[in-house]
């Protein structure tokens, strides 16, 4: 069996070390950024009371942002006098952290996914990086050595990469390397275009609800401060006599949402300026990110699945999100929430054409989706969800607003039925799953949609369970639903024929089961 090459370290690097002083302020950043995610939302009762009941709230508002700001930079200080890391001739890298309760984390290189370099804004004049160790897709099993040098960073990075290549060719010693090395594809996204997926994420919504609790208070302050004045201003003009006070809260109104928009493109920019994306020797390298230079790079192997995503504002700008989850640590909870996972590669807003692309170096097969022969579900799925979602809302509805109301407002809820109807047929059309070989390779391609359209493309192998399910009437009609669980998420195919369903599950357990290909 052929020996792995000793990887080793220079004597200085195989003991203790102390990062740079400048690492106190990734720290600070680090914690804060933290207490912002976590603690505000667990703190929002207090906060709600804080805004509504306590007085002289820029005062003791003062107070409190100056203590917290005291406890973090202390907390920060003694994490920072406390924080050592070592790389060892075993190939392991070890971290001593914590303040209150001391922790050595252990992670090898065998275990680790991939090493990337950030390098934030602070660090810039002083030549500093992060370099983070990805050991499972996880943030939470991220193992990050801030304030050090991009020479050594980039080091640590070759020499863990060449103990897993090695790892890998004497677990796959018939696997041939090529000599000569493809040449490198790009992709590069403009911030005009960044800022359009602003616009097609749902920041905006989510920034909204955010402040649903301080609603209240907001239009109290507005109120007094903008909206009695501008009311006063519609007053003296003829035309809007009587209906000032509407326009002024519409007016308001029609601005904080374009205000929570452009937090949302503002967002998008912070994470993805100047979005660089490199494809060489079957690995990703992307680079983006305004304040905090995120470099990620991605083994075409690590990765599980490819989502295509196209919602309503998506679809009139004619434009697409492209998602390459990896594994999610965590289990099936995990995998809801991949996208959002800093090691996901995405690709915020791209067109048709660099879809076909970008999923072209990933599948040499690859056509246009629309072309594939789906298997849509049985129509006994949208006589179900016509029932459940169209007729008993429209007839509940009717008789509560004929009871109460005028008989005339059943209108509207014959107009809200007709508008359901319309979405559960669009969904039922969108709903489909295609297979597709290639070169002795099977892959499956699962559509869903309403308004939008969202495609999921995987090789069968890399499934981690398969199951089907019916329900008494389903098994009546001979019906079932398939769903499949993977590394990064499930899919999920309702109301096929029982045969095909079977037939499926069947074929997507042989591949798993007979495909010795790693994934992981």
């Amino acid at each position: 069996m052929q020996q792995l090459k000793k990887v080793s370290l220079p004597m200085s690097d195989q003991q203790w070390q102390r990062v740079s002083p400048w690492a106190l302020l990734y720290f600070i950043v680090h914690f804060a950024l933290r207490f912002i995610k976590d603690g505000l939302l667990n703190l929002l009762p207090i906060l709600v009371l804080f805004v509504t009941q306590v007085e002289q709230k820029l005062f003791w508002g003062q107070i409190a942002v100056a203590v917290a700001s005291l406890v973090l930079v202390l907390y920060a200080f003694a994490y920072y006098r406390n924080f050592k890391y070592r790389i060892t001739d075993g190939h392991e890298i070890l971290l001593n952290k914590g303040v209150f309760k001391k922790e050595r984390l252990t992670l090898k290189f065998a275990r680790v996914q991939n090493v990337n370099i950030a390098e934030p804004f602070y660090f810039q004049p002083v030549n500093l990086v992060n370099c983070i160790f990805d050991a499972a897709g996880s943030s939470a099993q991220e193992a990050v050595i801030p304030g050090i040098k991009l020479s050594y960073a980039e080091q640590v990075r070759e020499q863990v990469m060449e103990f897993k290549a090695q790892l890998q060719q004497q677990e796959q010693p018939s696997i041939e390397q090529s000599e000569a090395t493809d040449k490198p594809k790009t992709l590069t996204i403009c911030n005009a275009e960044i800022a359009k997926f602003g616009l097609m994420s749902n920041m905006a919504i989510l920034a909204l609800a955010a402040l649903a609790p301080f609603m209240n208070v907001i239009f109290e302050y507005l109120e007094k401060t903008i909206i009695n004045r501008l009311e006063a201003i519609l007053n003296e003009q003829a035309a809007f006599v009587g209906s000032a006070a509407a326009i002024a809260v519409l007016i308001m109104v029609v601005a904080i949402v374009l205000c929570a928009i452009l937090l949302s493109v503002v967002m998008a920019l912070v994470r993805f300026f100047n979005f660089q994306l490199y494809f060489q020797d079957d690995k990703f390298k992307r680079v983006a990110g305004l304040f905090e230079r995120q470099q990620l790079s991605i083994s075409v192997s690590k990765i599980q699945s490819v989502q295509i995503k196209q919602n309503i504002i998506a679809r009139l700008l004619n434009r697409y999100t492209l998602i390459c989850p990896q594994v999610s640590s965590g289990g099936m909870a995990a995998g809801v929430a991949a996208h959002k996972n800093k090691q996901t590669l995405v690709m915020p807003v791209i067109t048709k054409e660099q879809v076909q692309a970008v999923c072209g170096w990933l599948f040499p097969w690859f056509v246009d989706l629309t072309e594939l022969n789906f298997v849509k579900p049985e129509r006994a799925l949208l006589y179900k969800n016509t029932f459940l979602y169209v007729l008993l809302p429209t007839i509940f509805s009717a008789l509560i607003f004929n009871a109460l109301f005028d008989a005339a407002t059943m209108l509207w809820s014959i107009v809200v039925g007709l508008v359901l109807m319309i979405g559960v047929f669009l969904n039922y059309q969108k709903t489909g799953v295609a297979m597709y070989q290639h070169d002795g390779r099977f892959f499956a391609v699962f559509k869903t949609g309403m308004l939008g359209v969202q495609y999921r493309v995987f090789e069968i192998y890399k499934a981690q369970s398969v199951t089907t399910i019916s329900t008494y009437l389903m098994r009546r009609s001979q019906l079932k639903s398939l769903y499949i669980q993977l590394a990064s998420g499930s899919v999920s195919m309702p109301y096929l024929k029982a045969e095909l369903a079977e037939q499926f599950a069947d074929f997507a357990l042989y591949e798993i089961e007979g495909v010795e290909r790693n994934w992981f």
